[in-house]
């Protein structure tokens, strides 16, 4: 059995973050608050063992298929590939079977990068060989991660990062009371299964993601769009600007600008880490924690809502996604 390695990549402004070999999960990132002090701003266990099961996906490296897939199924060129669908009635982030369960290799290491590898053999004609690589970079008070996947057949990924952000550096406090400001155009409407129906304007909405205000706020503001969700866990059409998102804590003074090539953001606001209990009895409260999951829309394959971008031989995948730290006025 691989051993899990524990990695450290720290600059020499006093930026760290702290990943795992272990589905390339990032357990810490050491952010400064108004006064210098740094606390991390990322959920984690306080058990290393909890990270084996990780029913949250804390901080995992999502893949081969992020988001949830009506009955585990996707369609390429009419031929069916099944993903597992062990957790649920539709594939959520490929369920068992996914990648946030593998312990990737380490193809080099520096104290600022990271590159880990991991190679998926097809067990299936229809399958090709898959070789993934996943970058870790810091930079001044920012987290880059690269995404880099080739096959020997046509297939269909959508890749990410599952961190829960909290910038106050406790996860006994809510993330309510954080300021949120996106830039994006669209966002999905989500049926029961909360898979997307339907792409809408913020002004087909009535909604305004443009303006920062508390996610609480968001939240209790359109009650009918978050019933069945109890929060945010929907879609974003990102736009063509420098950034995405960006999140605020006036408390601390901590501010997080996400930017990424990917065509869609998926916000999660922690609205069910109060159900989920650790091999340990490690169990977070509700809304202590905000996911920023860049990747493709989910389902796209098979509801046809958004253009479908396959990888083939000639058609890697490659998309980046870096998380920035800055101070409030500084």
């Amino acid at each position: 059995m691989s051993i899990v390695e524990c990695v450290l990549l720290k600059n020499d402004r006093g930026f760290s973050v702290q990943i795992l070999t272990l589905g390339g999960i990032i357990t810490k990132i050491m952010a400064k608050d108004n006064f210098g002090i740094r606390e991390n701003v990322v959920l984690s266990y306080d058990d290393f063992d909890d990270y084996f099961l990780n029913p949250l996906f804390l901080g995992c490296f999502i893949g081969p298929v992020a988001g949830r897939t009506k009955d585990g199924q996707l369609m390429i060129d009419d031929t069916p590939h099944q993903l597992d669908v062990s957790d649920h009635p539709n594939a959520l982030h490929s369920c068992k079977k996914g990648l946030h369960n593998v312990i990737w290799t380490i193809k080099s290491h520096t104290s600022d990068q990271l590159v880990l590898t991991f190679i998926t053999h097809p067990k299936t004609e229809l399958e090709g060989i898959l070789t993934y690589q996943l970058t870790y970079s810091i930079s001044n008070e920012a987290l880059t991660i690269d995404y880099l996947v080739t096959s020997t057949k046509k297939t269909y990924l959508s890749l990410t990062n599952h961190s829960y952000f909290n910038l106050s550096g406790s996860s006994l406090q809510t993330v309510l009371s954080h300021d949120l400001e996106l830039y994006c155009t669209h966002m999905a409407r989500l049926n029961h299964e909360s898979l997307p129906e339907e792409i809408l304007s913020f002004e087909d909405l009535n909604l305004d993601f443009t303006t920062s205000r508390s996610i609480g706020s968001i939240i209790a503001s359109s009650p009918e769009i978050f019933l069945n969700t109890s929060g945010l866990d929907h879609p974003f059409k990102c736009a063509p600007f420098d950034y995405v998102a960006r999140l605020k804590d006036f408390n601390t003074g901590r501010v997080l600008t996400v930017s990424t090539t990917q065509p869609y953001l998926i916000l999660y606001s922690g609205n069910f880490l109060h159900t989920a209990c650790s091999a340990s009895g490690k169990q977070f409260n509700q809304y202590t924690g905000i996911c920023f999951e860049t990747q493709d829309l989910p389902n796209v394959v098979n509801n046809k809502l958004d253009a479908v971008q396959f990888v083939t031989p000639e058609s890697p995948y490659m998309h980046s996604t870096t998380f920035a730290f800055s101070i409030i006025h500084a």
